[in-house]
């Protein structure tokens, strides 16, 4: 494995110098500088080490520690003239020259980082950085060797009747895909701010560790890490790791597919692609991409291309409606008859990449477009459009006040087989679905899929599988994304269980373990799982509207949103109170301040991280039945002055939200107009011959169905009331429906105010059973606060435009607590009914996330499954 020079300094800086020279308050100011650095804590690294500098410039240790920080908070320029400072003075301080080599190896020079390597080599022999580094830097001079083309066009890869076939030794041998996508934006940051080459060339190594055989890029990623992949595949000649790159786009502007800018751009960044993968790329500098100087040609090992993304249904349907539009395509590779203007225009797009390719290198490798159910090409009979729903709803005199906000789910399709091959692309043409187990909801709903059984049992996603690859007999299928994330939050309920979230991480290795199986059952030429890391910055349909402002959600972790767990490997917010049960714990706690301690021993205290708050309830002693914690994260002059049911003490302040812990359950409730959510029947009484609710297996806590939908709330303003009445935090997940028969499908939902027990990562809370000490850990979002970062908690501004949700910074927010024994007598906290006395929690805001990589248990499901499926390892002739 490399040394992770850039991202664990003591890997790769010794640190000399500390005490030549510095003065005494310097010294500790490198030393912790260094500790936030191997944290990940850049910022703070930073502002550490100018310190140490200014307090002694000419110390060596503190100015080439400033240089590792601006490199990696991206000022490459600014790094590359502190280390060439520190070299004018002495050219022999190793951990300089270092830097100086990382530099240009981070921007993609490599034959400086080659040369800056070799110079550390002379100074120190054995410098396991610079061995390691030179031994992932492809073959090459300063400049690019000449492109040599083949006499015949050359295609090592193709699509056949429903796998993929590599040519090996032995000729056409079949080639299974096992694969994971890889997104690379690690917490805190945005997807185009991507890791060093040491971080992807340990991923590479771990994924292939996982038994996987294929790696899928959504874009382009930077130089190195196709450096690393080259370096990876030379070394592991009989099982390599092969590469399915992908060519992103946005949505054109009005639809427009064929509008001639943003069609020139996307044929342009597909151009890009082919030339990244035969390392003869030099990509200029632009905002949200990649860019540097691309000499490692892994084309050998690229399997497949896939152009585009998911296009949305809206945006598909528009265009096909505006005439004139072409329906035919007759290219050099690929034709396409009587299709729709979208998929004449995908075939168009599918030609230019191979037209290029061809043309350019005279390779060829299998392509194909980003399809998923919602566009897929087979008739669903549960799956209204918008307006058929529309016309159902009014006919029944249905109360809603527009049309549903979802897609057109069924309204227009994508056949593949539509696109054929022509002679001269001998490498073939596949379909590549996302298709994951909860959406759409005929994935839920069809009662056909619901009776199909794979090999382990009854299977809605097995029934669809099998109808997909019915529909493509001719075609290989690639399921290029599937899986469930292990979130708190669920987004979507599924009849057996494989929800949109709402999983233990067991829970969820069997599951992805098991559809695993299923794609392989169903006949698929492969299966890619989403995904290698749990990315901050992604959002959910049904939180993404409360994680305000939405350029900091890469800055914490939100348990709620499904979209940020599905990572074989966790990216978990550091723990502040180490141990992995409550009792490892509680010493920890012990050096808590306090916010409450009562004289008989009684205590409350609270911490905060990336993902929760964290809270430690200390009865003294006595024996509480229920434990209430009211929380005030706005005005104390406003919300709920009752405990829920109304009785006990007034609370001194007013308070949004409680969390209610009795027995074996512990569920946050709502003051109903802090509630993100108002729900409103869809009519007073439906016929019972229209109305339907599917089964769920493994429904999560406070499930629920009925003819309900949820709207957000016009205004949210905390108000003064002192009725004592809490709202759950129930959420509806699969919205009211009818099928094109006019079969009505109920809503679901489940409360997800209610907090799972046991320990991290899968619990929220726990007892200790010897003291009665409770521990509870509530997520950011069940409290309404949008960005812990900057403690802003969602709150109604008159200035914000009518629609548009607002927030307000807090300083901190206000805690009270009581609890109730087995006779009904209260104890409370603050003993005083005064606000004055209520305790106030903040906690200190950030910009750079603290957090760890840990593995789940998916990795290891992962890795006993692919080896259960077909072998595909080939020699090159």
């Amino acid at each position: 494995m490399l040394a992770i020079a850039v991202a664990l300094s003591s890997t790769a800086v010794s640190r000399p110098g500390v005490a030549q020279g510095c003065p005494q308050v310097a010294e500790p100011l490198v030393s912790v500088g260094w500790d936030a650095y191997r944290a990940d804590q850049f910022e703070r690294a930073d502002t550490l080490f100018r310190r140490a500098v200014g307090l002694c410039p000419r110390a060596v240790s503190a100015r080439t520690a400033l240089g590792y920080s601006a490199m990696r908070l991206g000022r490459a320029d600014e790094s590359r003239l502190i280390f060439q400072g520190v070299l004018d003075v002495d050219s022999s301080v190793v951990d300089a020259l270092v830097g100086l080599a990382l530099v240009a190896w981070l921007n993609g020079e490599v034959e400086n980082a080659r040369a800056g390597f070799r110079r550390v080599l002379r100074v120190e022999p054995q410098n396991t950085t610079a061995l390691q580094y030179l031994g992932t830097m492809p073959p090459g001079g300063p400049s690019r060797p000449p492109l040599i083309l083949p006499d015949t066009v050359v295609y090592r890869v193709r699509a056949a009747r429903d796998r993929f076939e590599i040519r090996s030794d032995d000729g056409w041998s079949p080639f299974y895909v096992k694969g994971v996508n890889v997104g690379a934006a690690l917490p805190g940051r945005f997807p185009s701010q991507f890791p060093d080459s040491a971080t992807y060339a340990r991923w590479i190594q771990q994924i292939a560790d996982m038994g996987a055989n294929t790696v899928r890029l959504y874009t382009i990623h930077p130089p190195h890490f196709y450096g690393a992949l080259w370096a990876y595949n030379t070394a592991h000649p009989e099982a390599p790791l092969w590469l399915i790159h992908g060519v992103w786009a946005e949505l054109p502007p009005d639809y427009e597919y064929d509008d001639p800018n943003w069609e020139g751009e996307f044929f342009r960044e597909m151009r890009w692609v082919v030339d990244v993968v035969h390392g003869r790329a030099d990509l200029p500098r632009r905002p949200g991409h990649a860019a540097g100087r691309y000499l490692a040609d892994v084309s050998p090992w690229t399997l497949a291309f896939i152009v585009g993304r998911e296009w949305e249904p809206f945006s598909v349907d528009v265009y096909n409606r505006r005439a004139p539009r072409q329906t035919d395509w007759l290219g050099r590779y690929i034709e396409l008859r009587d299709g729709s203007p979208i998929e004449a225009w995908l075939a168009k797009a599918c030609e230019q990449i191979v037209a290029y390719e061809t043309e350019t290198y005279r390779h060829q490798r299998p392509v194909a477009y980003t399809n998923w159910p919602t566009l897929d090409p087979i008739y669903h009979r549960t799956e209204t459009t918008a307006e058929e729903e529309v016309a159902i709803r009014r006919a029944l005199g249905e109360r809603f006040a527009a049309q549903p906000l979802e897609y057109d789910n069924d309204a227009a399709g994508l056949d593949a087989r539509r696109m054929q091959p022509l002679e001269n692309f001998p490498a073939g043409i596949f379909a590549a679905f996302h298709v994951y187990p909860y959406y759409p909801d005929f994935m839920v709903l069809d009662p056909d899929y619901r009776q199909v059984e794979s090999a382990e049992g009854a299977s809605s996603y097995y029934g669809y599988l099998r109808d997909l690859k019915a529909h493509h007999p001719t075609v290989p299928v690639l399921i290029a994304e599937y899986g469930v994330p292990a979130s708190l939050g669920s987004a979507h309920l599924q009849p057996q269980g494989w929800h949109h979230g709402g999983h233990t991480e067991q829970r969820m290795a069997e599951i992805d373990g098991r559809l695993t199986r299923e794609i392989a059952e169903a006949g698929m030429a492969g299966g890619v799982v989403f995904a290698w890391i749990d990315e901050w910055f992604k959002r959910n349909w049904l939180t993404a509207d409360f994680e305000i402002p939405r350029d900091r959600g890469r800055l914490w972790h939100n348990r709620l949103d499904a979209e940020q767990h599905y990572g074989m490997v966790a990216m978990d917010a550091e723990p502040r109170l180490p141990g992995r049960t409550l009792a490892e714990r509680l010493p920890s706690w012990e050096l808590v301040p306090p916010l409450y301690q009562m004289e008989d021993g009684a205590a409350l205290r609270a911490a905060a991280d990336e993902e929760s708050i964290w809270l430690l309830f200390d009865p003294g002693g006595k024996a509480f039945e229920r434990v209430f914690i009211g929380f005030d994260m706005v005005n104390p002059a406003a919300g709920d002055v009752r405990w829920p049911g109304g009785s006990g003490p007034l609370i001194p302040v007013g308070v949004e939200f409680v969390l209610q812990i009795g027995g074996d359950e512990a569920r946050v409730m709502a003051d109903p107009p802090s509630n993100p959510f108002r729900m409103q029947p869809v009519r007073d009484t439906v016929p019972t011959d229209f109305f339907f609710t599917p089964g769920i297996a493994s429904p999560p806590p406070g499930f629920f169905t009925g003819r309900i939908e949820q709207r957000f709330k016009p205004r949210y303003v905390t108000e003064p009331n002192d009725d004592g009445r809490y709202d759950s935090l129930r959420v509806v997940t699969n919205r009211p429906r009818f099928g094109r028969d006019a079969r009505e499908y109920a809503g679901l939902g489940y409360d997800r105010g209610v907090l799972p027990e046991g320990p991290p990562p899968d619990g929220l809370w726990e007892r200790h059973a010897e003291t009665g000490v409770i521990e509870a850990r509530i997520p950011w979002a069940l409290l309404n606060v949008t960005d812990p970062s900057q403690r802003r908690v969602l709150q109604h501004d008159p200035e914000t435009p009518r629609g548009a949700l607002s927030t307000t910074r807090v300083r901190s927010i206000g805690i009270v607590a009581a609890g109730t024994d087995s006779l009904g007598r209260w104890s409370f906290w603050p003993a005083q009914a005064s606000a004055d006395s209520v305790a106030r929690y903040t906690w200190a805001s950030w910009d750079t996330p603290r957090w760890r990589e840990r593995r789940r248990p998916v990795y290891e499901e992962m890795r006993r499954t692919f080896l259960t499926l077909e072998p595909a390892v080939v020699k090159f002739r």
